[in-house]
């Protein structure tokens, strides 16, 4: 585990030297790739993020905030945004029971789309992932 996301930081930190565009964070693509199988939870994790970061841009009109403060709340958003979906998913029986990918990553993902675009990210983030996932294929 620990090799994966050693190499996933690696990968992750050569993708932005080659291409300048962030796979949403040096750790994220190491931990994504753990759950490539399950793909709800993937997509969950980004649509927890694509609405964070929503929220914080509506949020930097009435706000002053950057840097590690935005940082900050991006996290904090994110987190409370999974706590109120798991609330509406739980009313509802009829939606499938998805969790997240770790608390902060769509935090940390969402802080990437602030930065660069969601598309960007998001297909940076994929491209990581799979460059990853063969690399696994090929060392089992």
């Amino acid at each position: 585990m620990y090799e994966i996301i050693f190499l996933g930081i690696i990968i992750s930190i050569i993708y932005y030297e080659l291409t300048d565009i962030s796979p949403g964070g040096i750790i994220v693509p190491g931990a994504m790739v753990f759950y490539i199988s399950q793909p709800e939870r993937m997509l969950y994790t980004v649509l927890i993020a694509v609405v964070t970061y929503y929220i914080i841009k509506l949020l930097s009109h009435y706000l002053i905030i950057f840097g590690k403060r935005k940082y900050s709340l991006t996290l904090l958003v994110a987190i409370i945004l999974n706590l109120v979906f798991i609330k509406i998913i739980g009313l509802l029986p009829f939606l499938m029971d998805v969790s997240l990918i770790g608390y902060i990553i769509p935090g940390i993902i969402s802080n990437d789309f602030s930065k660069q675009g969601i598309t960007k990210t998001v297909f940076s983030l994929g491209i990581v992932v799979i460059i990853l996932k063969l690399i696994m294929l090929m060392l089992v």
